[in-house]
């Protein structure tokens, strides 16, 4: 007994032992010394009271909190996904490009060129021709506000008045309506010729310049005759990327237009959101064809298609 005492006292004595000899073995890291600063080293360099440096009332985090919470108000777009959504002048740049603006007017213009020749065509046209000069109106409105320098940005808010005009008379086929047609098929010619057009500039309302009428005939016409067509197969859509590109952004224009102020329904949550829906989709439509993306391009076309009819279900 008194054997196995000695054997486990002897034991225990080497075991704490090495636990000391373990601690003692373990050295401690150098620690940097703290910096000292001098009296006054930093005076004239930061504020003393930064608030007191402060101009005008403080926000109100109850009203910040409000503004955050206001509903989308459907005439803006994120210019990349997880951006804050853009409006005013800025969003037209991410609807629709400089090229494909000007591509659209020189279209348009070989367009009328064809329906303005003689009275009978004209009249037997007259339906196209106001599509025609809704699109030119609409487009020139765009080019006015658009939020840097474009062509025909100096002549686009007359341009936009003397062709909204000529849209809204163009209910009727008659011989003076054809004569006015004549002439605005003119200042078109000399506005792409490189002329400045110039007369007297009037506020012209987004109901006169893209009635609702011709405007949802422009974006029928656009779905039904281009962007289905180009892109229901794939040989079709690597035909006409290009085309692609433009219509979807024609009616990212549209879509944004419809929504503004004092346009018809401009006010329904409703009409609002399937504007809104269409106007995403067809962004989504022009980057998915610039990106060479063809079953990405249909899906987002389908969107807009489908917007169109929920809408006009409801919405004539």
């Amino acid at each position: 007994m008194k054997f196995r005492f000695l054997i486990g006292l002897a034991i225990g004595t080497l075991l704490v032992g090495s636990s000391v000899y373990a601690q003692r073995s373990i050295k401690k890291p150098k620690r940097a010394a703290p910096p000292t600063f001098k009296p006054n080293e930093f005076s004239g360099v930061f504020f003393s009271d930064a608030l007191s440096q402060l101009s005008g009332e403080l926000p109100n985090a109850q009203s910040a909190m409000a503004a955050t919470n206001q509903p989308d108000k459907g005439n803006a777009v994120a210019a990349n996904e997880g951006d804050a959504p853009l409006s005013g002048k800025a969003v037209w740049k991410e609807l629709i490009s400089a090229a494909t603006i000007e591509d659209i007017v020189k279209e348009s213009k070989t367009r009328l060129d064809g329906i303005v020749t003689t009275p009978a065509k004209f009249s037997g046209g007259v339906g196209e021709a106001r599509r025609e000069f809704t699109l030119l109106a609409a487009t020139m409105a765009v080019i006015a506000q658009y939020p840097e320098e474009i062509r025909w940005q100096s002549s686009a808010a007359y341009s936009q008045r003397i062709f909204a005009r000529m849209a809204i008379n163009c209910k009727v086929g008659t011989q003076p309506v054809f004569n006015e047609a004549k002439q605005r098929q003119q200042d078109l010619q000399n506005l792409l010729k490189g002329s400045k057009l110039t007369g007297s500039v009037e506020e012209v309302t987004w109901e006169d310049t893209a009635d609702r009428g011709p405007s949802m005939i422009l974006l029928e016409w656009s779905i039904r005759e281009h962007l289905l067509p180009f892109t229901n197969n794939e040989k079709k859509f690597r035909e006409s990327q290009e085309e692609v590109v433009k219509y979807a952004e024609l009616i990212a224009m549209f879509g944004n237009i419809i929504q503004q102020p004092g346009m018809t329904d401009a006010d329904v949550e409703e009409y609002q959101q399937f504007a809104s829906v269409m106007t995403q989709a067809a962004v989504d439509a022009a980057k998915a064809a610039r990106a060479n993306d063809a079953d990405l391009t249909r899906s987002a076309v389908s969107r807009i298609d489908q917007a169109c009819n929920k809408c006009h279900e409801t919405y004539k």
